[in-house]
């Protein structure tokens, strides 16, 4: 199963900077097309997104359309509106807009003489959540799809993570990254009178998309507005996302909505292309092309035949098992809270609570910083000091292998205070782990929570597929702090728990069946630097500070310009005074254009528990070009963040 159709592969030749028209007869969108050079009709293939196919997108996407050009198929990479050489002004993130110019490209290609009509849309994070949207609206051309490492809601699943403030990604990190793109000119024709007007225009008129985000918080309804109903998606969707992602549960969640015919893929992988994971990496193009023979060809092949759940196991001996469903076949075991003691328990037996917890806002630092657009670095450590800062119960060896898949739960019942009123925290973020002999805790899965007014509170934790060997121990921790992932609580009071429960879901072990899939195919895509990841604590003071640096060096643009790349996180705690904390991202651009001018661009975004400023600059040579600032209002968790007028 899963292999790659075997035939000649065709010639290919791009054609750059096509002009694509929309409803909006002044705004045309730019595109790249790789088409195999063949005298027959091909299916077509469709990627939009949001992060410029003449700069980090051209290294995403390049590679994977000229390898399916040259397997038959005519790719098409375009650029949101009002984004790089694209026309227009660039919508709100993630706006239900964005689906009319994913309409606007799919609607030409299939008109195109050379194509047959049939057309493919796919994309991975961002370009995935707009290839779900498309699919929503049901085009006629469009066939089937393909969606990787990402969902259906990002208002919960990236930007207001788990319904609580995420200062680290969304603003410091997406806001400084995406407000550089905005400030860099189209390297496409750059010279040319439309792309100065076009980039000249933006930087007069158009603000930072990181301000969105400080005006909707997460209960505001624009999130539920702009998030997409799986129940409208009945084209074939290919799922694919990785375990060791942040969006493991947004992929999951894609797949259990849609309605269509349907696969899911859940690999070893961070939040890359499967192909360009340094764990386990399979040629998942090859699975692509599968799955476009089947639905946009009609090629009788395996797409469907194969289990339609396939998902990666861990463990002594990694393979790959497939089953019928998701989730897998299986039984749901119970463990209580006694004390500090995790024990097999039956429904409403009474424990000893596991006592009262002092919050500790530095939690979460050992937890890694998957999902922020860092690839697979700054994985998980070991979670022993985070426990120690926890309210923790830990179980008795096991003494077989268990066999998770699913979604795990943390029930928590909180006691009344001494008014005997049930007062719960503003956040609950649960940890489940394992504990070997040597007393190292490895993260599982984990999960946060809003609480409501209820004394029981469950906590849904992210799916796993995870083999726990025989001779662990394993280990729920709970708290209120998931930093720098989530911005601190302010003014926490100690939280009193009556009770404390975990279940999990055990696999039948003879469910599934080991499943091949193809090795890795390179597709010319330079492997990243790994960016060096810090978490630094002063033990005198107790400030704790997370650091992240990464760059891109020297890289050639598709239109031959050269530029260089570098990004700085930091999210700084000062010791007992969450209010003070700091979250920063600065990211900066080089780019040395073929006319011979240096261009120099930075982007800077610094938050505190009450403000966000924004501040960019672009410089051709010695020349200050564009200098802004701007600033936002924020309030602390459980208020919301503040809408501007």
């Amino acid at each position: 199963m899963f292999l790659d159709r075997d035939g000649a592969t065709f010639p290919t030749r791009v054609h750059r900077d096509i002009r694509l028209p929309t409803a909006d007869p002044a705004v045309t969108l730019s595109g790249d097309l790789y088409r195999p050079v063949t005298g027959e009709a091909v299916p077509a293939l469709v990627t939009v997104q949001p992060y410029r196919k003449d700069f980090l997108a051209g290294s995403s996407y390049a590679g994977p359309a000229r390898w399916f050009a040259e397997r038959g198929y005519a790719s098409l990479v375009v650029d949101h509106r009002g984004t790089g050489a694209s026309d227009g002004q660039r919508r709100a993130e993630f706006d239900r807009g964005e689906g009319d110019d994913a309409l606007a490209a799919i609607d030409w290609i299939a008109a195109q003489p050379w194509c047959t009509g049939a057309v493919g849309a796919w994309g991975v994070s961002y370009a995935a959540n707009t290839t779900l949207r498309v699919a929503g609206l049901r085009p006629a051309p469009l066939r089937a799809a393909v969606a990787i490492a990402h969902g259906l809601d990002a208002g919960r699943d990236s930007i207001h993570p788990d319904g609580a403030r995420g200062d680290l990604h969304a603003l410091a990190n997406r806001g400084s990254a995406m407000l550089l793109q905005q400030l860099l000119p189209p390297l496409a024709g750059y010279a040319a009178a439309d792309a100065q007007h076009r980039w000249r225009t933006r930087l007069r008129t158009q603000r930072p998309m990181v301000l969105d985000y400080a005006r909707s918080p997460a209960d505001d309804p624009v999130w539920a507005e702009r998030a997409i109903d799986g129940s409208r998606i009945v084209v074939p969707v290919l799922c694919a996302g990785g375990w060791r992602d942040s969006f493991t549960h947004a992929v999951i969640d894609a797949f259990e909505r849609i309605r269509g015919p349907k696969r899911l893929v859940m690999g070893p992988w961070g939040h890359v292309m499967p192909q360009d994971s340094a764990h386990h990496p399979v040629g998942f193009l090859q699975l692509m092309v599968q799955w476009w023979d089947h639905w946009l060809r009609g090629v009788a092949n395996d797409a469907m035949a194969a289990p339609p759940v396939v998902l990666h196991l861990d463990g002594p001996r990694p393979r790959w098992r497939g089953y019928a469903h998701w989730p897998p076949p299986g039984r749901s075991a119970v463990l209580a809270a006694d004390g500090d003691a995790l024990v097999p328990a039956a429904p409403d037996t009474a424990r000893r609570p596991p006592g009262p917890h002092v919050p500790d806002p530095s939690v979460g630092t050992l937890r890694g910083l998957a999902g922020m657009g860092l690839g697979e670095a700054c994985p998980p450590l070991d979670q022993h000091d985070d426990d120690l800062r926890s309210l923790c119960a830990t179980g008795a060896p096991i003494e077989a292998d268990l066999l998770l898949a699913g979604r795990p739960q943390v029930l928590v019942r909180l006691a009344p205070d001494e008014h005997g009123r049930i007062v719960p925290p503003l956040r609950l973020v649960a940890r489940l782990c394992g504990v070997d002999p040597s007393g190292r805790s490895t993260l599982i899965t984990a999960g946060t929570l809003r609480p409501g007014t209820e004394a029981e509170q469950t906590i849904p934790l992210r799916p796993v597929h995870h083999r726990v060997p025989a001779g662990t121990r394993l280990r729920v921790a709970l708290g209120t702090a998931d930093f720098p992932r989530l911005t601190p609580l302010c003014g926490e009071d100690t939280v009193h728990v009556a009770g404390l429960r975990l279940v999990l879901p055990v696999a039948d072990e003879h469910a599934g069946t080991d499943v091949d899939l193809p090795p890795a195919d390179a597709t010319g895509r330079p492997a990243a630097a790994a960016p060096s990841w810090r978490v630094e604590r002063d033990h005198t003071r107790g400030a704790t500070t997370v650091s992240v640096a990464s760059e891109v060096p020297h890289t050639v643009s598709t239109d031959g310009h050269v530029y260089r790349l570098t990004s700085r996180l930091r999210a700084h705690l000062p010791g007992g005074a969450p209010q003070a904390v700091v979250t920063s991202g600065t990211q900066t651009a080089e780019v040395w254009l073929e006319t011979g001018e240096r261009i120099f661009a930075s982007a800077s975004v610094r938050c505190t528990q009450d403000a966000l400023r924004a501040h960019g600059v672009v410089r051709v040579g010695a020349l200050t070009l564009f200098e802004g600032t701007w600033t936002a209002e924020l309030t602390r968790e459980g208020e919301g963040l503040v809408r501007q007028p």
